[in-house]
Formats: structure tokens, C-alpha cells, sequence
């Protein structure tokens, strides 16, 4: 019986010791795997808004360089100064020498990757519909993709100027927003800025 008495009894872990120990793992497991999750969305997140920032400054660009750039089939006799300064607006805009001289589009149109024949982002040679080419009579069309999930809109106004007349308009402001798609809600950015015609 002595021999009896100086065995030990040992425990090991219960059923359920285990079964508390595999759930407290994957809660931490769960909350890891969310976390990278939600930073993964916000790296996706901060790739596309890189994009529509890049692409509103390239607009931008575009759009002010449109004031120096000779258009094909425009009337020779004309400043070319003063005819770029008038098709920096949007369509139906920008009255000069009889006619409405805005070249860029109204509205939210969707951006391709080539801006087309005249040089400039947000005209009829590239903002048309996905799925056509943009056809413009007498130039070659645009045939390039269009950037699924972005779409621009540009807003050409004038800007008083203190130092000149009414008449006289010197300055306009650009606004270009780019607005896309993150899951299920739409995001926007926007830049603007002004130009002068001296």
C-alpha cells in the first residue's frame, strides 16, 4: 500500500482549457487579419486617388498650354494669342468675334488615355463615351481605352480683375475634379487654379 501512496497524480489540460485557448487564438487571428484587410483597402484606396489627383494636374496642364497651341483649320487672320485666351471654356462660353469659342466639354465625361488631336484633355476628340471612337470630321480618331472607373469634369469661370475693365476678361479660374470608385462609394478630388492672358 505504501506504494500507492507516493504515486502522483498528474493533470494535463482539459478539453475545454483547449477549447478556450483555440478561440482567444483566433480572435487574435480574426483581428490581424481584419487589420491588413483594412489597410490593404486603404493602400487601394490611396492608389486611385493618386491617379485622379495625377490626371486633374495633367488636365490642368493641358488645358492652360491650350491657349499657346495653333489648331489645325483655325482662321489664319486671327491673334492666335487672342484665339487661344477665348477657347480656354467650356463649350457655349467665352464669346469672341461673334461666336462661342469654349472648347471643353460641360459635365462629367469619362477620361481616356490619349487626349486626342488638338492637345487638350476634356474636348469632343476625347471626352466621348466608352465604347466609340471619338470621331472629329477631317482629324483621326481616338480609338484610345478609356480609364474604367474615372470620370472628369472640368469648370472654366471668369475672374475679375481690379486692374482692368469689365469688359476685359484677364483672368479665369480652372477647377478640375476627377471623381472614382473605391467599393461602393465614389470619391472625388479636385484642384484648381487660375490662369492669365498676359
Amino acid at each position: 500500500m505504501s506504494f500507492l501512496k507516493n504515486i502522483k497524480t498528474e493533470k494535463g489540460f482539459s478539453y475545454i482549457d483547449v477549447m478556450i485557448a483555440i478561440v482567444i487564438l483566433m480572435v487574435g487571428i480574426l483581428a490581424m487579419l481584419s487589420a491588413l484587410t483594412a489597410n490593404l483597402m486603404r493602400s487601394y484606396e490611396s492608389e486611385k486617388n493618386t491617379i485622379a489627383k495625377q490626371t486633374a494636374l495633367s488636365t490642368i496642364e493641358s488645358i492652360i498650354s491650350a491657349k499657346e497651341i495653333a489648331r489645325p483649320g483655325e482662321i489664319e487672320n486671327w491673334d492666335t494669342m487672342t484665339d487661344g485666351w477665348a477657347r480656354i471654356g467650356n463649350v457655349g462660353s467665352n464669346r469672341f468675334r461673334g461666336e462661342f469659342r469654349g472648347i471643353f466639354l460641360n459635365g462629367w465625361r469619362p477620361i481616356r488615355e490619349d487626349i486626342g488631336w488638338d492637345g487638350a484633355a476634356g474636348t469632343i476628340d476625347d471626352a466621348c463615351p466608352a465604347g466609340n471612337p471619338c470621331i472629329v470630321n477631317g482629324q483621326p480618331n481616338n480609338n484610345s481605352e478609356v480609364m474604367n472607373g474615372y470620370e472628369r469634369l472640368i469648370i472654366i469661370t471668369d475672374v475679375p480683375d481690379p486692374e482692368r475693365p469689365a469688359s476685359a476678361v484677364a483672368r479665369r479660374k480652372i477647377e478640375v475634379s476627377v471623381r472614382y470608385q473605391v467599393n461602393q462609394a465614389v470619391r472625388q478630388t479636385s484642384v484648381s487654379t487660375l490662369v492669365a492672358n498676359y
